[in-house]
């Protein structure tokens, strides 16, 4: 048996001389990884990390050794390494910050070339600018003889040993850390849940009033707490019963330590988590009444810390095979876009797509196509301004819910205060949402999250067309959400929904 604390070990050995030959031709690309039949393929398949990511995805082993080896790569503390990996194996997963650093596109794709020999030129001649993009000292290139020689040797060595022995990249972070992974709840029932959206830091402060302009108000309460929309859909599927990953990027700092131990603990799958090192947490700072009412200010980061269309291309086939697929506005319009058709992949077996379009894209609106990949786009007035028709002066809710299924959304739910409008294709006969509570709820946030949770819970269980019990059972989960607001167990779990269903019976 292997020795795992030795660093030279056989084992250590044997996957070196796998990744030196598989860094030939096209590099570690998907369709090679399927040679199932190759020697050096299977010491990458056999490796235990990625047999249990493999088992814990439910995807094959060649999906799953190609997004070990991407977040191993991204998780190299050397700049210089990450890089000569990244290029001498033709992965990619650096492309975009190329990109948003305005390294020019034929350099980004020549380092993903189809021959080892034109992505190592690549690699030689934007050396220096390579390094800037990666926040690196830019040192002198070596020669191409050091690189073959001793530069590659030496990076994919250290690369093996990072795969066969993995351990934690941060306290608990990124598919690299398989271990302390929380078991579905018991009798959880069935349903595959991927989320995709934001993962940040809320600093929030309790006031009984907004502060006005060059003014301060004395806060009452004061919490720092993981959130972004993605966090919290996620852990409201979770609390559901649902089997649910979130996919999104998260610092390696304290705050994003945190925030990956939060998602643990509330039984969220983080293995497709995107670590991002030397990077700083997105923060949101937040005013919020005691009925829930708020202000926020958020700070994005999003020079550092920004979920690709690279990123969501390694997880095809998990969002093409999940059960139902919650997306954000959150992420990038290009990475919302490409998430919407991956989804759409295998139409017979698609899953249900709810979007969230909080945080509208200041850079544009999504494509008609992308809008007509929604199912359910559940949405606050305010943040449909973009998707207004032309000829509209003023917001008129009728208007933009025809305008919005005509573009091809099939529902959209348009949600206020105790409830919210429905404008449907599939459910014409459902026209708002139903009352489940004596008084009308305050929808904010939280609840509008909940709702979004509850929604997958129900078509999933029930089918993908909204009905009236499915609308009254998500409902209730949004009135769930307000009552118990702000408690740690703000998001419902299903006894807590049946019961408020059983109290509305009686009014």
């Amino acid at each position: 048996m292997a020795n795992r604390d030795d660093p030279d070990s056989s084992e250590a050995v044997v996957l070196t001389h796998a990744l030196r030959a598989l860094r030939m031709r096209a590099g570690v690309v998907l369709a090679r990884l399927e040679d199932t039949k190759n020697e050096d393929v299977a010491s990458l398949l056999n490796l235990p990390v990625v047999r249990a990511h493999a088992a814990r995805q439910e995807i094959g082993r060649p999906d799953a050794a190609l997004q070990i080896i991407a977040q191993a790569v991204r998780d190299t503390g050397d700049a210089t390494h990450r890089i000569v990996a990244d290029a001498v194996l033709g992965l990619g997963v650096l492309a975009d910050v190329y990109a948003q650093y305005g390294i020019d596109e034929k350099v980004v794709l020549a380092l993903r070339a189809g021959a080892v020999g034109r992505r190592r030129a690549a690699l030689l001649a934007n050396w220096r600018r390579l390094h800037e993009a990666m926040g690196a000292p830019a040192t002198e290139p070596p020669s191409d003889r050091t690189l073959r020689g001793s530069t590659e040797p030496e990076v994919l060595r250290q690369l093996a040993r990072r795969l066969i022995q993995p351990g934690p990249v941060s306290p608990t972070a990124g598919p690299l850390s398989s271990a302390n992974e929380p078991d579905p709840p018991p009798n959880a029932p069935a349903g595959r849940v991927i989320v995709v959206g934001g993962a940040v830091m809320d600093a929030i402060f309790r006031t009984r009033m907004i502060p006005q302009h060059e003014t301060s108000v004395p806060a009452h309460d004061f919490a720092l707490t993981p959130g972004g929309k993605g966090v919290t859909q996620a852990v409201a599927a979770a609390r559901l019963g649902l089997k649910v990953s979130l996919v999104a990027a998260v610092a390696d700092d304290q705050f994003g330590h945190d925030i990956v131990q939060h998602l643990r603990a509330e039984n969220v799958d983080t293995s497709l988590l995107k670590i991002v090192r030397g990077a700083r947490t997105p923060m949101t700072g937040v005013f919020e009444l005691s009925l829930g009412d708020s202000i926020a200010a958020v700070w994005r980061n999003e020079k550092e810390i920004s979920l690709t269309v690279r990123d969501v291309d390694l997880l095809a086939r998990q969002i093409a095979d999940c059960d139902a697929l919650l997306l954000t506005f959150e992420v990038p319009r290009e990475t919302v876009q490409r998430t919407l058709s991956l989804a759409h992949s295998n139409p017979a077996t698609r899953p249900i797509v709810i979007v969230t379009p909080g945080q509208p894209h200041s850079d544009g609106r999504i494509s008609r196509s992308a809008l007509g990949q929604i199912d359910y786009l559940v949405a606050h007035a305010w943040e449909l301004e973009r998707y207004r028709p032309a000829d509209q002066d003023r917001f008129d809710a009728d208007h933009l819910g025809e305008h919005l299924l005509d573009a091809g959304v099939d529902t959209l739910c348009l949600l206020g205060n105790g409830g919210g409008l429905i404008y449907s294709r599939t459910a014409p006969t459902i026209d708002r949402l139903p009352t489940v509570s004596r008084s009308p709820f305050k929808e904010v946030s939280i609840t509008r999250d909940a709702f979004c949770a509850a929604l997958a819970a129900k078509l999933i269980d029930d089918g993908p067309v909204l009905t009236s019990p499915i609308a009254r059972w998500v409902t209730a989960a949004m009135a769930c959400a307000a009552e118990d607001f702000p408690l740690s167990t703000t998001m419902p779990d299903r006894d807590r929904i049946n019961r408020k269903l059983r109290e509305a019976q009686n009014f």
